[in-house]
């Protein structure tokens, strides 16, 4: 009798300790930064493998821990239950006294024993307590795979299904860029402040084609361009990096850094020596839709700092920087190169030129009116017009749209410089066809 209560007790301690491993484990495990443990991993450490190992199925290894965590947390529940049927008797009390004492008892052990300690413990030296556990937590994975796998799957199908994290997600981020707007309404927040807010609600939305310098704007070098050739395009543009090419831009075969080139500055004979081939460092290449926030941790991972930007038919379409990418959160960055010029020019209160540049969405917000393209065809000023036009516009031509008229002011090289944009009085604001 005595070695049946030894070997119950001895049960129910075991599934106390392995609810605590389960427990603390999770926390651990999904604590550990996976790119400082590969950093910290110098020695090649069979724990830190394993512990890489699990984290590379994150859903799955989550499954195994609440797999297990159950079945000890049941195993121990019915074990007190019998232990606590059997001393009903000795004790002298009934049956239903006997299972609400056990419950009670049962769950401060669980709490105590087997959630909160295991946890802070857990939570004070993760990487510590993910060694001690990670062999058996591996294993227990292993053994219970099959499970975990089918478990896995029905998950994915049902999120797949029901969606609410985006849903969820888009109503926080409406709600932050609300509150910016009462901020700077009553004062609270600062112009600044204001913009940076809804540059960051934004951020996540932003393309690269949207942010890149266009193709017509890209200063770039050719391969056989000599030092002194390459010297006077840095002396013009003033720019760190450009693109080295070699028939034309839709043929960049990496990147020129400005400062590669000063040993050259005071060695004639380096300088015949020149090989921009050479020289060139790797072109990092980016999708027209990739957005902007996924792109600014490319760039720490990469750790460059220009990307080209190619369209679906791997043309090049525009180039666009870290500087580009920050822009969209703190606006306008300036140094000592660029010449400052206005995108907005009010006339009167109804009268504003604008650059072809300017983005649309700017313009909805200046006007009160939208001009978006249904098809994301254009996301200026410039490509609104095209738009509109069909052709390449001259000076002069106007057109009403959404009770506003368009006047092109400045046409260079085939691209919209400035357009002349009037809001209407109602009586005069019915869309007109174009004047050329």
């Amino acid at each position: 009798m005595e070695i049946e209560w030894l070997h119950s007790f001895l049960i129910l301690f075991l599934c106390l300790l392995l609810s605590g491993l389960f427990s603390g484990s999770e926390v651990a495990l999904f604590s550990l930064d996976k790119k400082k443990l590969i950093s910290s991993n110098k020695n090649k450490s069979l724990l830190i493998d394993y512990i890489l190992q699990l984290m590379e199925t994150p859903k799955r290894l989550l499954v195994t821990i609440l797999i297990g965590n159950t079945i000890v947390n049941v195993a121990a529940a019915i074990i007190s239950v019998n232990i606590a049927l059997q001393l009903a008797p000795i004790i002298g009390i009934s049956k239903s006294t006997a299972i609400l004492i056990q419950i009670l008892i049962t769950t401060i052990l669980i709490l105590i024993f087997s959630e909160v300690t295991p946890k802070i413990i857990a939570s004070k030296n993760p990487i510590d307590f993910a060694k001690y556990t990670v062999i058996p937590i591996y294993w227990i994975s292993v053994i219970i795979y099959p499970v975990s796998k089918i478990i896995t799957d029905l998950l994915k199908l049902f999120s797949s299904k029901i969606n609410f994290s985006k849903s969820k997600s888009a109503i926080m981020y409406n709600e932050l860029s609300n509150l910016a707007e009462i901020g700077a309404e009553k004062g609270t927040l600062e112009e600044g402040e204001h913009e940076i807010i809804n540059g960051l609600v934004n951020f996540r939305t932003v393309l690269a084609r949207e942010s890149m310098t266009p193709r017509v704007d890209i200063v770039a070098i050719p391969s056989d361009a000599d030092y002194s050739q390459v010297l006077k395009i840095i002396t013009e543009a003033g720019y760190s990096r450009y693109p080295l090419f070699q028939e034309n831009l839709d043929d960049i075969i990496g990147i020129i850094y400005a400062k590669d080139l000063l040993p050259f500055l005071s060695d004639d004979n380096l300088q015949k020596t020149l090989s921009l081939k050479n020289l060139a460092r790797k072109a990092l290449f980016i999708p027209e839709t990739k957005k902007i926030n996924e792109l600014l941790h490319l760039f720490q991972e990469s750790k460059l700092h220009i990307g080209i930007v190619v369209d679906e038919y791997g043309g090049t379409s525009g180039l666009i920087s870290l500087e580009d990418v920050l822009e969209e959160i703190v606006g306008e960055i300036r140094d000592e190169y660029d010449q400052e010029e206005n995108e907005l020019i009010k006339i009167d209160d109804h009268k504003y030129v604008v650059l072809g540049k300017m983005k649309i969405d700017e313009l909805n917000e200046l006007f009160e009116a939208d001009f978006s393209s249904e098809n994301d065809e254009y996301d200026t000023v410039g490509g609104f017009i095209f738009s509109h036009s069909g052709n390449i516009p001259k000076d002069g031509y106007s057109f009403v749209k959404n009770g506003c008229k368009f006047i092109v002011k400045d046409v260079i090289n085939k691209r919209i410089n400035k357009v002349l944009v009037e809001k209407l009085e109602n009586d005069s604001a019915e869309e007109s066809g174009k004047k050329q």
